[in-house]
């Protein structure tokens, strides 16, 4: 379905992707199907080898790869996986080898066959873009910043372009698309040509978080190779997570919504490890070595840009990723839903006989996508008191049932399968809804009080109350 088919078979000469991060190379991979040549200008110097770079502030802390997207960066670059477990990346089931403690209760581990992968984000981006650079027909520069468009009323011709130490150029394409992130100049410009800017939605939830990387031994967490330990809203408001990566270190971002943001001193981090609901990640960290330099990062809102709502947009351009909607990164969505979308893309230029409207339908089925990941961490963070926004109808109501869903899931592995489903993407939102859900849900809830267990395959024996006072 991906193989690259003959250059200029479908849609133009040339096409161009701002942007050279997650959500660009995979844009890059999909459009290299349908255009003789493609070059994806991004304005960092991009490393040669695994390191962070400056426009991936993100990318100091701890990343969640949904299985939605694993899967789809596996259809798009087939020998990916096996380049990022050389590399030293760690596999794993996404229920059965991490702990998941959300809203009191422990979900349910048991071996589901949701593949995940651990790694850190440097490792991921590079090992893409190596993929990327494989193309035949894909160049990627950097140091190069694209300054604006070339148009006329109804198209978009082209970028202009300054990279370091040069004069600004003019670059002609058939189409340019918009990965450039959260900062995207994408409304200014329509605005500039007098299409005026996309509606913008924004949830303001004050997230802010501090990401340490500490020696990882193999009997910490008792071989488990991560924990989430997620607040039972609106009461309490921090998290952290503690995830395995290549090197044989652990990944420990903490922190918290509403200001509630960890402290980068290596003392007071622990003691605010210590203060999660949870004592599994203070028990590891605070005897751990820790590694390299502290990190801290500020989300302060979700942004979705109503681009699937507009009647008029000019041909020749595109807009993926971030650059469309941007959601509390906790959730781990981004770069999933970037995957999702340029899969979408590829659909979508299949069943175009031309590039003129092609934003239309574009925009409508990226937009399904979104659609999830909004309704998802955007109802998720309405829990909170003190979260700004346009609340989602019935938000409150099924917030009380998603409740129930958390201690139903620590014991019904088909609440728990059908939970993870819908988190990673696989599943609609609704499926959580469907009658035989909410029958398993109340049976669930009406039981006595469950108690944590280990995984398929581990002693079974209770251990301690999976509730939390």
């Amino acid at each position: 379905m991906y193989a690259l088919p003959p250059p200029g078979r479908f849609h133009g000469h040339d096409a161009i992707v701002i942007g050279g991060s997650i959500a660009g190379l995979v844009a890059a991979r999909v459009l290299s199907a349908h255009f003789d040549r493609v070059t994806v200008y991004d304005r960092d110097a991009l490393p040669a080898d695994v390191a962070q770079r400056r426009g991936v502030p993100q990318g100091r802390h701890g990343h969640g790869l949904l299985a939605s997207g694993l899967r789809g960066l596996k259809t798009l670059f087939p020998d990916l996986d096996r380049e990022l477990l050389a590399a030293g990346a760690v596999p794993g089931d996404v229920i059965g080898n991490v702990r998941w403690f959300q809203h009191g209760y422990f979900k349910a581990q048991f071996t589901s066959g949701l593949d995940g992968i651990l790694l850190s984000r440097p490792l991921l981006e590079r090992s893409v873009r190596h993929q990327v650079e494989q193309l035949p027909n894909v160049t990627i520069v950097d140091n190069a910043r694209v300054e604006g468009v070339l148009s006329d009323r109804n198209r978009v011709q082209g970028v202009r372009v300054r990279r370091a130490g040069e004069a600004e150029s003019q670059v002609v394409a058939d189409l340019v698309l918009d990965a450039s992130g959260r900062g995207s100049h994408v409304p200014n410009w329509l605005d500039a040509m007098g299409y005026g800017k996309p509606k913008m939605d924004e949830v303001w939830v004050g997230l802010g978080y501090t990401t340490r990387v500490f020696r990882r031994l193999p009997g910490d967490l008792d071989g488990d190779r991560g924990i989430i330990v997620a607040p039972t809203p609106p009461r309490e408001t921090r998290v952290g997570f503690m995830l395995a990566m290549e090197g044989d270190r652990w990944i420990v971002t903490l922190g918290g919504w509403l200001g509630n943001h960890a402290p980068t001193e290596l003392p007071a981090y622990i003691e605010f490890a210590r203060s999660l609901p949870r004592p599994e990640i203070y028990d590891v960290i605070r005897h751990a070595e820790p590694l390299g330099e502290v990190a801290t990062f500020g989300f302060p809102a979700s942004v979705r840009r109503r681009y699937e709502a507009l009647k008029q947009f000019p041909s020749g351009l595109l807009v993926l990723g971030d650059a469309f909607c941007s959601v509390n990164p906790i959730y781990g969505h981004g770069m999933s839903v970037a995957v999702l979308q340029a899969l979408k893309l590829h659909e979508t230029l299949e069943s175009s006989a031309s590039l003129d409207g092609v934003w239309q339908p574009y925009f409508a089925s990226a937009a399904s996508v979104i659609d999830a990941a909004w309704t998802i961490a955007v109802g998720a963070d309405f829990a909170f008191r003190g979260v700004v926004g346009q609340r989602p109808a019935g938000v409150d109501l099924i917030n009380r049932y998603m409740n129930f869903v958390h201690r139903a899931a620590s014991t019904d592995r088909v609440v728990c399968r059908t939970f993870f489903d819908v988190a990673n993407l696989l599943a609609p939102t609704t499926a959580m809804l469907r009658p035989s859900m909410l029958a398993r849900v109340a049976r669930a809830c009406l039981a006595p009080a469950p108690v944590e267990r280990r995984p398929v395959g581990h002693d079974t024996k209770p251990r301690r109350a999976m509730k939390t006072a």
